[in-house]
This record gives C-alpha cells, sequence and structure tokens, in this order.
C-alpha cells in the first residue's frame, strides 16, 4: 500500500521517471476521479411515495375528522 502511496505522491511531484510508473500512477488517479456517479433516482421514488403516503393519510383524517 505505502508503495502506491508514493507513486502517487511522486506523480504529484512529477518526479516519475519510467513509464511504467506514470502508466500505473495514471491509473490508479483516473481511477478513482471519473468513476461513476450512483443513480439517485430510486432513492427519489422512495421519497416520493414516503411523502404521498403521509398526503394521503393526512387527508383521509382530515376528511374523517370533518365528517364527525
Amino acid at each position: 500500500m505505502c508503495k502506491w502511496l508514493s507513486i502517487f505522491s511522486d506523480l504529484m511531484k512529477g518526479a516519475l521517471t519510467t513509464p511504467t510508473q506514470m502508466r500505473v500512477a495514471r491509473f490508479i488517479t483516473d481511477r478513482y476521479a471519473y468513476r461513476a456517479q450512483p443513480d439517485y433516482s430510486f432513492e427519489l421514488i422512495a421519497f416520493g411515495v414516503i411523502v404521498l403516503a403521509i398526503f394521503c393519510s393526512m387527508f383521509i383524517l382530515a376528511g374523517a375528522m370533518a365528517v364527525c
């Protein structure tokens, strides 16, 4: 693990001399810099269902209280 950290710090300093070290360091930085962002559509749909359930129950309760 320390070897990768030293290669990464050398890349930041510009002290890498061999193409293999540069290629490995570029792979590591690109992998973590450009990884896919998670999809939040499932969480948005779940939040909408929860809010819809709360509002429906509030309107049903308000309707029941208005009848009495």
